[in-house]
């Protein structure tokens, strides 16, 4: 769908359509256009990235106010407006969620634990060896319970967010049981390495009974 797909593509968009609906993001602030100044009140660390790019490219992890000048430099050279994202502390978790309306179709849950620094799979040398600095769990290493509360978390924002056809949710679940939205790739990769044809083939689909889905998705509309 064009319009949720330009809605997802866009980190403060689709925060403040997901907050309208009562789901729960980061704290974010919006710089638009270079030179612009960051806002004073910051609690660190923060993410500073750009608000429409994907795959990790141009985000830094900032821990005072001495790295911020750069990290909006590094941003605003993959887009002229960028997002500065309270960090949210939490386990990463996503959805692989296949279906339009209220016939949806939600694969297993996946689980992100980083070694260190930022997930940025498609910018490593090798991707398809696995992860130099994480490892992806499915199904995730959490109970039946929360991993449910994760597929009903994710069909909420995928509803919210007007998607349809196909779309990863990916959050993080705080030590509160809480889901915070992360992001929403409405067009996620299906590359050997990639989440969402592992979450799905989890849950017993195969990756050509996805594709037949979407065709069937597409041509109902």
């Amino acid at each position: 769908d064009i319009q949720s797909s330009a809605i997802c593509m866009d980190k403060s968009l689709a925060y403040i359509v997901a907050r309208s609906a009562g789901i729960a993001t980061p704290q974010f602030s919006v710089l638009n256009g270079t030179g612009m100044p960051a806002p004073n009140e910051l609690t660190y660390p923060v993410f500073v990235k750009p608000a429409r790019s994907g795959s990790s490219f141009g985000v830094t992890k900032v821990d005072g106010a001495g790295e911020l000048d750069a990290a909006i430099a590094a941003a605003t050279h993959y887009d002229t407006k960028v997002l500065i994202e309270q960090a949210i502390i939490g386990t990463e978790v996503g959805c692989a969620v296949l279906g339009n309306g209220a016939e949806l179709i939600v694969g297993e849950v996946d689980q992100i634990k980083l070694r260190h620094g930022l997930f940025r799979i498609h910018q490593e040398a090798e991707p398809e060896k696995g992860s130099e600095n994480a490892i992806i769990t499915v199904p995730a290493d959490l109970p039946e319970a929360t991993r449910d509360q994760a597929r009903e978390t994710a069909k909420t924002i995928y509803t919210a967010l007007g998607c349809k056809g196909l779309a990863r949710v990916d959050m993080f679940l705080q030590d509160d049981g809480r889901m915070v939205l992360n992001e929403v790739s409405t067009l996620p990769g299906f590359t050997a390495y990639s989440r969402y044809p592992r979450m799905i083939a989890a849950a017993g689909i195969s990756l050509s009974d996805v594709i037949d889905r979407c065709i069937s998705l597409a041509m109902e509309r």
